[in-house]
């Protein structure tokens, strides 16, 4: 027994105990992972569809390495090609975050749809109803699991995403293999035992490669796990141990919840293709930008909450497309009079680093609203009032995923422009599983999307 009783693994395992059987998902939870995995392919589609200015300078590509000649077992989305399972999965995820533009699950402290859909959706025929409750029940582990270890985890410089949303790839995988929940507690543990992260590795190739290395390790530790003769069930059963090497106590207690914690928090589909943790000091810049006096802008302070100046990196100039750039985002945003836009959006490079040029950001505490003050050409000096947040997840229609459809069907030719209504995302998800496997008809945009 723990020293405080019960910790956040053993009441994990009772949920897992709890849940291992057929289940009844609210559809509300089933119609909230059918609009992140919609969303997270509309944001493939997106990588797809651009030709960036790294690539045309020898960078990297989202989905290069991948062993397109190996034994098929899905598409590359997008592509054409196929590949292996783990390898078609990886390749997916790296194109749907290369961008940064897909959603983020704030109660997990992660993007889970980045795992869950690509490891659960990897391309037409799937069965959707029975996956997507899959997808529900493993985004309400990764939510259980983050509200116990996410800011330690985080505190302790490393990378939560590829952490908890590897973890609830690994549940996911091992529950649409029927592996019995022991054998799921022993994959747990070979994911945790060999798979380490970096958060200072965000901003650079770096973090694609973390990323897709997680992906292929959760398929690799359900693969092999799921068939090991030898298993250590005392390790089993206390899975969640290697997390005390990541600043977790032990004894850290479970969120008291009813069986569905997740219906607390819906996921967020993202507004702009940036780091989340900007979304904020964007809503500060755009109500600024609509309220300011006609003149050229002369100078702009930003005072940033130091969490999401923790996330800051500056741009080295091989691509300004850098979704971790807040002082590129910030220009974007101040050039564009709004905080929503797509990597589509077309915008004149030497306009958003000219805008650069003039943002000065300062840090504040974590518990100070972001704040951005304007000095214009004329000596007028103007100030935030406060920070509005813009809800751009859950609702009637889904905006910020009808938006994106939209935008992206107008990038297509002839029956691809045809996608279904995005106001239902289960019908807008089968249509984009129907043609993933396809090229898409329509030209690429050139230039990373700033022309």
């Amino acid at each position: 027994m723990w020293p405080d009783g019960r910790n956040f693994g053993e009441a994990l395992n009772d949920w897992m105990d709890g849940v291992s059987g057929s289940l009844d998902v609210p559809e509300v939870l089933v119609g909230d992972s059918a609009a992140a995995s919609a969303d997270f392919l509309l944001c493939a589609l997106i990588s797809r569809l651009q030709a960036s200015e790294s690539e045309s300078e020898g960078g990297r590509r989202a989905g290069d390495g991948t062993d397109a000649e190996a034994t098929a077992g899905g598409p590359i989305w997008w592509t054409g090609k196929t590949a292996t399972a783990e390898r078609a999965a990886s390749a997916n995820l790296v194109a749907g975050i290369a961008s940064d533009f897909d959603s983020v699950h704030y109660l997990a402290g992660g993007h889970l749809a980045a795992f869950l859909t690509p490891s659960l959706f990897p391309g037409p025929g799937v069965p959707v109803d029975d996956m997507l409750r899959i997808q529900a029940v493993a985004t309400e582990f990764g939510v259980r699991l983050g509200q116990a270890v996410k800011d330690q985890v985080r505190a302790h410089a490393f990378h939560v995403t590829p952490i908890i949303g590897g973890l609830s790839a690994v549940y996911a995988l091992a529950r649409r293999s029927g592996l019995p929940v022991d054998r799921i507690r022993w994959c747990l543990r070979l994911y945790l035992s060999t798979y380490r992260s970096d958060y200072q590795l965000l901003g650079s190739d770096g973090r694609m490669y973390q990323m897709g290395q997680a992906m292929r390790q959760a398929h690799g530790v359900v693969v092999e796990g799921g068939v090991h003769s030898n298993i250590d069930r005392r390790a089993a059963g206390e899975w969640w141990q290697p997390f005390s090497v990541m600043g977790v106590p032990m004894n850290t207690q479970s969120k008291e919840s009813e069986q569905w914690l997740s219906s607390s928090g819906a996921t967020t589909l993202k507004s702009a293709p940036c780091c989340a943790y900007f979304f904020e000091t964007l809503a500060a810049v755009a109500d600024l930008r609509r309220r300011v006096p006609a003149g050229a802008l002369r100078q702009l302070h930003v005072h940033v909450p130091r969490y999401a100046l923790a996330a800051h990196r500056g741009s080295t100039g091989v691509t300004w497309l850098d979704p971790f750039d807040l002082v590129h985002n910030i220009a974007i945003c101040w050039v564009l009079g709004r905080d929503a836009w797509t990597p589509l959006a077309e915008l004149p490079t030497d306009v958003v680093e000219r805008a650069a040029r003039l943002i000065t950001l300062h840090e504040v505490s974590d518990r100070t609203a972001a704040a951005v003050t304007a000095v214009m050409s004329d000596g007028v000096v103007t100030a935030s009032a406060e920070t509005i947040h813009k809800e751009t997840g859950r609702g009637s229609t889904y905006p910020a995923l009808q938006r994106k459809a939209e935008i992206v069907s107008g990038h297509l030719n002839g029956e691809w422009r045809q996608l279904a209504a995005a106001n239902d995302p289960r019908r807008l998800l089968c249509r984009l599983l129907d043609v993933c496997g396809e090229q898409p008809g329509g030209a690429p945009v050139t230039a990373g999307g700033l022309q």
